[in-house]
């Protein structure tokens, strides 16, 4: 925060100050008028010159020219402040009016203007008091466009009672002053009192105007909304576009898309804001097609998008060819460098599974914000890349950023798919250092990491501290025991989910009867089953009926299992005859495993698991032969089977390798180091037969 240490310098004074007495009077005030000329035009000329820049968005060469001017006014340092702060500087616009009053020159009421609306933009409650007692200390007080901007500065910065008493004080509000008392009270969620106000108002014969009206519809209900848009018609014509794209998005709020497509067509002139409250109610009504075809209407028509629009654009884009247009589209209109826009392409990108097209563009942001790493960390984790996601929450750490729940909850599930229990347990602790580690996307995160690493007690311990459950907080605890194999407390978990006035979705019945099947309770995974069906109205999905196959064929079921199959609303899928496949070679039963391999390579001719499973099966029963058979078949097709890779994780790197594996740079060390102890065992081992012995 900016203090003010300068003191208000004293009173100017408006005449020259006594001639010499070498002089004569005439004779001086002549000189110091000559002079005041001979200054003025440059002056005038370097403020007009530093305003234009400013406005043009050309911050660097407008504060070049503010320093190297040689004399300063309090127009020059009025239009500096302003235009730091609308080029999102506004802590250095504060810190330029306190340097204003340390240069001797005396603020007017458009500086003490700038300087509020500097302190509301930046948040800064304690420089805008200050700046207040300034104003008031000036005579300033009393100024209606003062007291609009100390309303504002208290509302921003949650001083709601303090920006009230501001208006009490204010002799003749007008109606900017009510509206931007409207307009705080909205924002903060007393509507009551902000439409006491509004009634206020026009008791004092005050009308509202287009902001009046817009800040009411922004938060008012239907009925309201509805009486609002009668005014308009009688006193505005509907013709304010502002008004009326707040009417549309009332409407679109409420579910009436054809009144909000009535409002939009009755506009004589559509600017971009209404234009994106078009698109926005077609994203609300889930129609993102029309979103993109309102967006391609609003250039026909000649509207310039802005960044909003380009973001509800891309938020839309299902396509990656449409995605790609539009982000080239951006890109001629220089707004990549907005971070709306940047963001609504990593999400898009996210969605199209492009990573490395996403990479490029957070490498191009130069100030990412919660927002961009959130929608990387995510859209990485959503497309398999779970290690650059937990590296890039660790950045995103390291860069002085809170991370969210959503970050959390990526982070933690990429380290529960690479079993990384070390570092989840550090996200863990910043989770639990931020108090995010009992929402419920970061709790349910927790859960699935811990019981996908091994450790079960710590998952049902982090499901204990959530203040909040949901459907997926069960069943990440249900997951986590069946895939334990403990189908007592999975079971457990059921009752007390259903006890809990929760309803069990598909989810949560897969988990139980994996429980059921890895416990080998195949009565019980019977009798779910049904009332998953009869109870609860579920439809099995695949993965369903794949786990009851799986549970009757390795109980030796196989012909219920093989009618099941036959019963199944849907065609069976590869997984369905793969795990009767994987059965079969349990039990050794060649017919019904020939009668699986057939149906899956007809599938899924490419599936090396098909192939190995059958050929075990032959081998089992001496069927050299056939095995060979289907070992050249392989080959004839081109299916390999491919290694499987295991991974450890040292010093928070995660290393893979595959069995004789020789691509890592310290392989020679580690194979010797493999040696040694298969030296040891082998020592061991004859040790122990010896004492057997």
């Amino acid at each position: 925060m900016v203090a003010l240490h300068a003191k208000l310098p004293p009173t100017p004074r408006l005449l020259p100050p006594a001639p010499p007495s070498h002089a004569t009077p005439t004779t001086a005030a002549s000189a110091a008028v000559n002079a005041r000329i001979a200054e003025l035009p440059d002056v005038v000329l370097d403020c007009k010159r530093l305003d234009a820049l400013m406005k043009s968005g050309r911050l660097a060469d407008a504060l070049d020219l503010f320093d190297r001017m040689p004399r300063k006014n309090v127009v020059a340092w009025t239009s500096a402040i302003s235009g730091c702060t609308r080029n999102g500087r506004p802590e250095d616009a504060a810190a330029m009016f306190a340097g204003m009053l340390e240069s001797g020159v005396t603020p007017n009421d458009f500086a003490c203007n700038a300087a509020l609306a500097a302190c509301a933009a930046a948040g800064a409650l304690g420089l805008g008091e200050q700046v207040h007692s300034l104003a008031v200390r000036a005579g300033f007080a009393g100024d209606a466009w003062i007291g609009t901007c100390l309303i504002e500065l208290y509302a921003r910065c949650g001083s709601l009672r303090a920006a009230e008493e501001v208006f009490r004080r204010m002799e003749s509000p007008d109606v900017v002053g009510y509206t931007s008392l409207v307009s705080a009270l909205c924002r903060d969620g007393e509507f009551a009192q902000a439409v006491e106000v509004l009634c206020q108002m026009m008791r004092q014969g005050l009308q509202p105007n287009e902001h009046t009206v817009t800040s009411i519809l922004a938060a008012c209900p239907r009925g309201l909304g509805e009486q609002i848009h009668g005014y308009m018609v009688k006193a505005m014509g509907l013709q304010s576009v502002y008004a009326s794209s707040a009417l549309i998005d009332l409407y679109s709020r409420n579910g009436d898309s054809d009144m909000a497509k009535l409002v939009f067509q009755k506009l004589d002139s559509k600017n971009v804001v209404s234009w994106c409250s078009m698109m926005q109610l077609c994203v609300r009504d889930g129609r993102l097609e029309d979103a993109l075809r309102v967006f391609s209407e609003m250039i026909s028509e000649g509207v310039e998008p802005n960044e909003f629009a380009f973001s509800i654009a891309l938020g839309a884009c299902g396509s990656v060819g449409l995605g790609r247009q539009i982000h080239c589209s951006a890109i001629k209109r220089g707004l990549m460098t907005d971070i709306r826009v940047s963001n609504a392409l990593l999400s898009m990108y996210g969605r199209s599974g492009l990573a490395d097209e996403l990479e490029a563009v957070l490498d191009k942001i130069d100030n990412p914000d919660l927002v961009s790493w959130t929608a990387a960390i995510s859209a990485n984790f959503q497309n398999g890349f779970a290690e650059k996601a937990v590296a890039l929450l660790s950045n995103m750490h390291s860069q002085g950023f809170t991370p969210n729940d959503y970050a959390f909850s990526s982070g933690l599930s990429s380290c529960a798919d690479l079993a990384l229990l070390d570092q989840g347990r550090q996200f863990h602790c910043l989770a639990l250092k931020l108090g995010c580690d009992s929402k419920i996307c970061t709790g349910n995160a927790l859960v699935n990491m811990y019981s996908k690493c091994g450790q079960i007690e710590s998952a049902r311990l982090a499901f204990d501290v959530m203040n909040l459950h949901d459907v997926t907080s069960w069943n990440s605890l249900i997951h986590g025991f069946a895939q334990h194999g403990d189908a007592n407390m999975a079971l457990e978990v059921f009752s007390e989910m259903c006890s809990s006035g929760f309803k069990p979705d598909d989810s949560t019945f897969l988990g139980v009867l994996v429980g059921c099947n890895h416990a080998g309770l195949v009565k019980e995974g019977e009798i779910f089953f049904r009332l998953m069906i009869d109870q609860y109205g579920i439809m099995p999905t695949p993965s369903h009926y794949a786990c009851m196959i799986d549970m009757l064929g390795r109980n030796g079921r196989f012909d219920e299992a093989l009618g099941m199959i036959e019963k199944m609303p849907f065609e069976p899928d590869a997984l369905i005859w793969k795990t009767l496949l994987a059965s079969c070679k349990l039990y050794r039963n060649l017919d019904m495993g020939k009668l699986a391999a057939d149906k899956l390579m007809e599938l899924s001719e490419r599936d090396s698991a098909s192939y190995v499973l059958m050929s075990n099966i032959y081998a089992m029963h001496g069927e050299w032969q056939d095995a060979g058979k289907l070992r050249q078949r392989m080959d004839e097709v081109g299916v390999k089977k491919e290694a499987g890779e295991s991974w450890i994780e040292v010093k928070n790197e995660v290393h893979a390798f595959v069995a004789r594996d020789t691509s890592h740079p310290d392989s020679a060390s580690i194979y010797q180091m493999l040696a040694e102890l298969v030296d040891v065992m082998q020592d061991t081992d004859l040790d122990v037969h010896v004492q057997v012995l």
